[in-house]
């Protein structure tokens, strides 16, 4: 029956009209991209000495309305997410299609924003440089080059080896190569790489909760359709949905019961961030289909370890960085967010103690090698459980626990716990208002920390501008507005 014929209930906004409310919602944020989102720097970039893209940035006026416009522009996007809400209550209620077509008009005009949220997609590029110039981006810094800092890069990455596997870091050498090292074109190739992930974490997504009993257009609106999700991946350029596709279709491969997909599904997730290698047991688990004693355990996991690493000796010879990533996973406190509260903690106590002469580097190591420690040994004995029911659930434990006791946490570092959690069962309706305003107060956060102000206006000022502004606009959605409150009470029994 067409959208159209359909009798809508009295709280339920057309689908047409979501649609071009998401759609006018993403490119306000767009067009205000251009005057406070993270703009290239580099000679090469034409868009440098745009006068037009410099009028958006240079004086007060262009900073504050762009400031106003992506506060706006975010604050509907996430509004038309919840009127979406109950065209997923049941199944039938809207096709795969149709939920695509709005997904992807909610997404497009992000294809033309410059990076938002975050400026890691220059520090892809900065790595790609350096693999393309001999160097090891796992042995060094991006600052092991001249011209880093005018690339784009934050200076947390500098001294810091990269984060990243060697499959991400070899497409990063490719797009860098190809761009010829204007940021322009790299950003828009390696945002093309970006929405390919999101594409395949929309259809491994339905896959994996047919699987588990879920509703398929339910789980896509709360992973996919996210404004955290699309605004962090596609306006962000993160590489994260890749690593979320592979992990999802591991697992959805493992439940199909073929371990040599499944493993190299996996195989292709680490070498894009190599911490989801914690993921391997609960594989293993999976292809068990059953509460499994310790001698099974232990021979699917051989047999699971085993492929796996053949499919990353693979990947690193090819690549030629063979397992560099392997120390770079336990190098990250080199790059530890003080916010993060393990990075916090070994602040504290490292500075403290160098107060009394200690080494502040060596103490600062030893106090995140403790945490990392209590993390494996939380993934260990989630691997032993003797309750193996739903293992995916399992493996979000896990990762939680590995990504909390972690000295850095990046905001969108919780889209992975969320998109496992919800996935792995059915979440009660009260969950699902946590999973909005969660997302809505990271919103929050990384728009107001993320402002790219150039250094003539007065950051801080122009920072509490916008937290004072887009803060009150999601007080007054989740208080004030009818539509947005007659769905947060819940769907009707």
């Amino acid at each position: 029956m067409a959208v159209e014929e359909r009798k809508l209930a009295p709280q339920r906004a057309s689908l047409r009209s979501l649609s071009w409310q998401g759609f006018t919602a993403s490119a306000m944020i767009t067009i205000a991209s251009w005057g406070i989102g993270w703009f290239p720097r580099n000679q090469l970039s034409p868009l440098a000495r745009s006068g037009f893209f410099i009028e958006f940035r240079t004086e007060a006026p262009g900073v504050i309305s762009c400031i106003v416009l992506m506060a706006l522009g975010i604050v509907w996007l996430t509004r038309t997410w919840i009127l979406a809400r109950p065209w997923v209550q049941t199944a039938g209620e809207i096709t795969r299609r149709e939920l695509t077509r709005v997904l992807a008009m909610w997404s497009a005009p992000l294809m033309l924003s410059f990076p938002i949220l975050s400026r890691d997609v220059y520090s892809y590029l900065a790595q790609g440089r350096m693999l393309h110039a001999d160097k090891s981006p796992y042995a060094e810094g991006v600052s092991a080059l001249p011209g880093w800092f005018d690339g784009g890069s934050d200076s947390l990455w500098a001294q810091s080896p990269s984060p990243y596997g060697p499959f991400f870091l070899v497409l990063a050498r490719i797009i860098y190569f190809a761009s010829n090292g204007i940021p322009e074109i790299g950003v828009g190739l390696l945002r093309i790489i970006a929405v390919l992930g999101v594409w395949g974490c929309y259809h491994f997504t339905a896959k994996l909760a047919q699987r588990m009993g879920q509703s398929a257009n339910w789980a896509n609106w709360a992973i996919v359709g996210n404004p955290l999700f699309l605004l962090t991946m596609i306006g962000g350029v993160h590489n994260d949905a890749l690593m979320i596709a592979g992990v999802f279709s591991a697992f959805a491969y493992a439940y199909d019961r073929r371990p040599i997909a499944a493993t190299m599904a996996l195989a292709i997730a680490v070498s894009v961030k190599p911490i989801v290698l914690l993921a391997l047991p609960f594989i293993g688990l999976i292809l068990l289909g059953r509460s499994p004693s310790m001698r099974e355990r232990w021979k699917i996991w051989t047999k699971v370890a085993a492929l796996s690493l053949t499919w990353l000796l693979l990947i690193g010879a090819v690549t030629n960085l063979w397992f560099g990533w392997l120390l770079a996973m336990f190098t990250a406190g080199d790059a530890a967010f003080p916010y993060a509260p393990v990075g916090l903690i070994g602040w504290s106590i490292s500075n403290l103690t160098g107060l009394f002469g200690a080494d502040i580097s060596l103490v600062n190591a030893i106090v995140v090698a403790i945490f990392q420690a209590i993390a494996l040994a939380i993934v260990a004995r989630l691997a032993l459980a003797k309750d193996t029911s739903s293992p995916v659930r399992l493996a979000a434990w896990a990762l939680s626990a590995v990504v909390l006791l972690a000295p850095i946490i990046q905001p969108w570092y919780i889209l992975w716990l969320m998109a496992l959690f919800v996935i792995s069962h059915k979440v009660s309706w009260g969950s699902e208002k946590l999973m909005i305003y969660v997302s809505s107060f990271i919103l929050v956060a990384v728009f107001v920390d993320q402002l790219s102000i150039e250094q003539w206006h007065s950051a801080w000022l122009m920072k509490t501008l916008a937290g004072v502004l887009v803060l009150g606009l999601f007080i007054g959605l989740f208080t004030a507005d009818t539509k947005t409150r007659q769905v947060l009470r819940g769907p009707k029994a």
